[in-house]
Formats: C-alpha cells, sequence, structure tokens
C-alpha cells in the first residue's frame, strides 16, 4: 500500500513539472494573424537582431531593414514582424552585431548552397 502511495505521489508531482514546463516554454517563431513574433533567450547580450531572407540579411541596428528585438524580461529578446508575404525563409539571430546563430527554439533547419545551416520560417 505504502509503494502505491508513493507510486501516485511521484506520478501527481512529475505531472506537475510537466505543466509548468509546457506552459514556460519559449515559442520562435510564432506566427500570430499577419506578424512573425521572434524570441531569444539571453542574460549576457546587450542587443539582438533578427537578419534574414525577408530583410536582406541586414542586422546592423543602423541598416534601414535591421530588426531589432527589444528586452522584454531579464533574459528575453522579443521582435515582432509584420506582413511578412507567405513564403520560406532563412534567418538568424545576431548577437551584439557579431555572433550569428540558429533559433534555438526553431526545430526547423536549412542548410544553404554555400553549405550554411540557418534557421527556417514558414509563413502559410
Amino acid at each position: 500500500m505504502r509503494k502505491l502511495l508513493l507510486f501516485c505521489i511521484t506520478i501527481i508531482f512529475s505531472g506537475c513539472v510537466t505543466v509548468e514546463f509546457i506552459k514556460n516554454r519559449i515559442v520562435s517563431p510564432e506566427v500570430v494573424g499577419n506578424k512573425v513574433i521572434f524570441r531569444y533567450e539571453s542574460a549576457s547580450a546587450t542587443f539582438v537582431t533578427v537578419a534574414g531572407e525577408f530583410n536582406g540579411w541586414e542586422y546592423k541596428p543602423e541598416q534601414y531593414r535591421a530588426i531589432k528585438m527589444k528586452k522584454v524580461s531579464d533574459t528575453l529578446w522579443e521582435a515582432e514582424v509584420e506582413n511578412i508575404p507567405p513564403g520560406r525563409y532563412q534567418y538568424k539571430f545576431v548577437v551584439d552585431g557579431q555572433t550569428w546563430i540558429l533559433d534555438p527554439y526553431n526545430p526547423y533547419v536549412i542548410t544553404d548552397p554555400s553549405g550554411n545551416r540557418n534557421s527556417l520560417l514558414i509563413v502559410r
């Protein structure tokens, strides 16, 4: 009887942890209506941009089409981009103007003709 009770308690608490994990999971990119929300998590970054086929790969903050992410919490950066036409687009995050990284929350990755791996955004 004790083993059964212990087993039930373990299942209940592990379920709570799973629900909390799912609730707090970061989604990126997230397509909502006519906008795409990109999210990146970093406590140490001073600025983050999104560069991709949809903005001519411009990543420097002073560039006209650069997409600057805003720090919305101690560790979370976000950028909302409106009116990206339907299609498939390659992109990366650029941290502090130097480090190009894949979107760690996007499982879709594509290799370009030069052999570079990029995150893949699909807008329907």
